[in-house]
């Protein structure tokens, strides 16, 4: 799009049969684009390295996305107050509006083999079927390797291959794997909102909201937010521990009051049974089993069995073994250095007339319209800046 209004018609290789694919699939197909977040809290949500897009995003905010959209006829809504969506319900939508503004030329089924280099610069790109075609910039916006069918690890390799440094590429905005196997007994069992956290270093990750038991571990909104850190955790580590909240609006004395009130109330019921008015049946009776509380009354619990009780119920602790796989994983973490690329325009700091933007970068945040955001920032501020030096290019010719 930047390249267009600069006067420049852009040419496109797409590896697949049709481009935008990963944009299709994204959010079961309607595309969470964006979020409400202001800047310093949308870098945030990114980690350490999200203060890298301060110069994205000032270039192309989320104000100016939704500006574009509307001018092309795609008209966003906000979802439960925070994320945005076309209004349509269709991916399809916003990625024909951004290849109608770039009028770029589109060849599918066609794959870069390497980028060519005259001079320290870019010169061209040679195709697998051994075409060269002449290039005063190229914008490395590859994807990276994650999600079966759609993701691949050749825009990596092109970048290694001009001696760009890759951050080992690991699953992110994936489902988590759990080592206890009692957890998989309990897949498709939804809990509307649970509380996970997460020790990384010095910092505790929090994160809430509807959570699936899988035939190995967890998925749904707050797991797949911890997927990227935990897979660098168990990288380095083997193992992260995990801690739950099953309910998160229930801490250790609420559940002390529910199981006073039900001794006073209804002593002879099963204590198991007065959990599963707060969480599901076979959830409720996996954890009294583990405490030796199975046949347990509300009226006789034991003292320890109810400390461990509530203990499980509000700060279960589990070992993860990591996420993805990689298949699975709606994104990458890891990626080509950042150290490597400048910040202010997204072009290599080893190759001019290479810039790179998207998922490809070593930046990567949780579900929510966080890395699409950043797709579209990117390739915004990428596209302005290879503009600028095919300008300046042709000017000195």
């Amino acid at each position: 799009m930047s390249l267009r209004r600069a006067g420049i018609r852009p040419l496109m290789l797409e590896r697949l049969d049709r481009p935008s694919l990963k944009l299709l699939a994204s959010g079961g197909g309607r595309c969470n684009f964006s979020n409400i977040l202001p800047p310093e809290d949308f870098m945030r949500k990114f980690g350490r390295n999200g203060k890298f897009m301060r110069d994205a995003l000032r270039a192309f905010p989320r104000e100016k996305l939704l500006a574009f959209l509307r001018s092309a006829g795609v008209e966003p809504v906000l979802t439960d107050g925070f994320y945005y969506f076309p209004a349509s319900g269709r991916a399809r939508d916003i990625a024909e509006a951004f290849l109608r503004a770039s009028e770029a030329e589109v060849r599918t089924e066609t794959e870069a083999a390497t980028i060519e280099i005259s001079g320290g610069a870019v010169s061209g790109v040679t195709l697998r079927g051994g075409e060269t075609l002449a290039a005063d910039a190229v914008i490395l916006a590859a994807g990276g390797c994650a999600w079966a069918g759609l993701g691949s690890s050749a825009g990596l390799k092109l970048a290694e291959q001009l001696g760009h440094a890759v951050v080992k590429p690991l699953p992110a905005v994936a489902p988590l794997i759990v080592r206890e196997e009692w957890v998989g007994q309990l897949a498709g069992v939804t809990l509307p909102q649970a509380r996970l956290s997460l020790h990384s270093g010095r910092e505790i990750l929090v994160t809430e909201g509807s959570l699936l038991f899988t035939h190995n571990g967890f998925s749904g909104f707050p797991a797949l937010d911890l997927a990227g850190e935990v897979s660098a955790l168990c990288d380095r580590r083997g193992t992260a521990e995990l801690i739950v909240n099953f309910r998160a609006d229930c801490d250790a004395s609420a559940w002390e009051t529910i199981f006073e009130q039900a001794r006073r109330k209804s002593g002879s019921r099963l204590i198991r049974s007065v959990v599963s008015e707060y969480l599901p049946h076979s959830l409720a009776d996996l954890l009294a089993e583990q405490c030796g509380a199975s046949e347990a009354k509300a009226a006789t619990l034991s003292a320890e069995a109810k400390r461990m009780l509530i203990e499980r119920l509000t700060a279960c602790r589990l070992n993860l073994t990591g996420a993805g796989p990689m298949e699975k994983a709606m994104a990458m973490r890891g990626g080509v250095s950042l150290r490597e690329v400048n910040p202010a325009t997204l072009a290599s700091r080893l190759v001019r007339g290479l810039y790179l933007a998207g998922e490809i970068l070593d930046l990567t945040g949780p579900c929510g319209g966080y890395n699409m955001q950043w797709a579209f920032t990117g390739g915004f501020l990428a596209g302005e800046s290879a503009a600028a030096e095919i300008r300046q290019k042709g000017e000195c010719k």
